[in-house]
């Protein structure tokens, strides 16, 4: 594990990602995580100038796609911490927690729990100054279909003769720059995406937002155990929003 993860456990064995702060592709199915172990046998990574191992072009969408795939179908817990910085420096941080097990998915943060839980949607959340609360539970979208809906944006992100984000892959990450507008092209201007190679979760993740804002998740726990223990939804003031004691700055409006 490089550093950017620490304590992680070794286990056998990431919206459309569902879109609390980082999701990408859409609404409601699952976390984006990529496999490097299971790829890097298959496909050819080239030399850049710096001497690192590149992978571009349709080898390096592949491997992307790929890697997501295996990631939608995976079953893990990644705790973490989660900084968001606004283009004038001010800073809000908070413990994250994502725990899958297809189909139920959850994910903490921010004050936020959202994610499907046996069947039924989740979203709680804790309002500026107020107590944190679940509203009411709807049906979920059947997995098959938001796993099909999911790969299918995925797919229209970074195929095709003009895809939204250009794919390229070093040391174990990849990289995805946008070439063009696109209103709901969820990964940011630029986002840099690092993996676990055993598990497969993420374990970091920067997006750069319109607006100059920027997002970093890393990861300090990851492992495929996971028990009904965690999905617990109760309030847990670990993952509210913290911001730096020696900043003096209001905190920034969590979007």
């Amino acid at each position: 594990m490089s550093d950017d993860a620490t304590d992680t456990q070794s286990a056998p064995g990431a919206a459309e990602a569902r879109r609390p702060w980082w999701r990408p592709v859409a609404a409601a199915a699952a976390v984006v995580v990529v496999v490097v172990g299971a790829v890097v046998g298959l496909v050819r990574w080239r030399a850049g100038d710096d001497g690192a191992d590149r992978l571009q072009g349709e080898a390096a969408v592949d491997a992307f796609v790929a890697a997501y795939t295996r990631n939608v179908d995976a079953t893990f817990l990644v705790d973490g911490e989660l900084t968001r910085t606004l283009d004038d420096g001010r800073t809000l941080t908070s413990a994250y927690l994502i725990v899958q097990r297809p189909p139920d998915h959850l994910q903490r943060s921010f004050g936020s729990t959202t994610g499907e839980v046996g069947g039924r949607s989740v979203n709680c959340s804790t309002p500026a100054g107020g107590t944190y609360t679940c509203g009411t539970a709807g049906t979920a979208e059947p997995w098959e279909a938001q796993r099909r809906r999911t790969l299918d944006a995925l797919g229209a992100y970074v195929r095709g003769d003009d895809p939204v984000y250009e794919v390229t892959g070093e040391e174990g990450c990849f990289v995805l720059v946008r070439r063009r507008t696109e209103p709901d092209a969820s990964f940011g201007q630029r986002a840099r995406l690092c993996f676990d190679d055993t598990v497969g979760a993420l374990r970091r993740l920067e997006v750069h937002h319109d607006g100059g804002a920027t997002d970093v998740m890393l990861a300090t726990r990851i492992t495929a155990e996971v028990t009904d223990a965690d999905f617990d939804l109760d309030a847990d003031p670990t993952y509210d929003p913290q911001v730096p004691a020696d900043t003096g700055t209001v905190p920034p409006t969590v979007p």
